[in-house]
């Protein structure tokens, strides 16, 4: 799930989630990984999660893990999904 500052509902529930950590030295040691998701709405609520990706969000992941995040990427693939990608601001814990 992913959560707006000071919201206590998801503004939006990913369907599926992909972490991926790079190893190159191209990124600093805080933005290092990245969170690709795919959901069938990405906005489930009134907040529009576009129009905030420059202010940090908090993503929940199932297994507990939760982090702090900007949306770096949002667009609709050929089924009408949308498909993302998340910057993560530091480490999951």
């Amino acid at each position: 799930m992913l959560f707006a500052n000071r919201m206590d509902q998801a503004v939006s529930v990913l369907d599926d989630v992909r972490i991926v950590k790079y190893g190159t030295t191209n990124h600093s040691d805080d933005s290092q990984m990245r969170i690709f998701f795919k959901t069938k709405a990405l906005n489930a609520t009134k907040t529009m999660v576009e129009l905030h990706r420059d202010q940090k969000m908090t993503v929940k992941l199932e297994d507990g893990r939760t982090g702090s995040v900007l949306l770096a990427h949002s667009s609709l693939d050929s089924e009408g999904n949308a498909v993302g990608v998340l910057r993560m601001l530091g480490d999951l814990s």
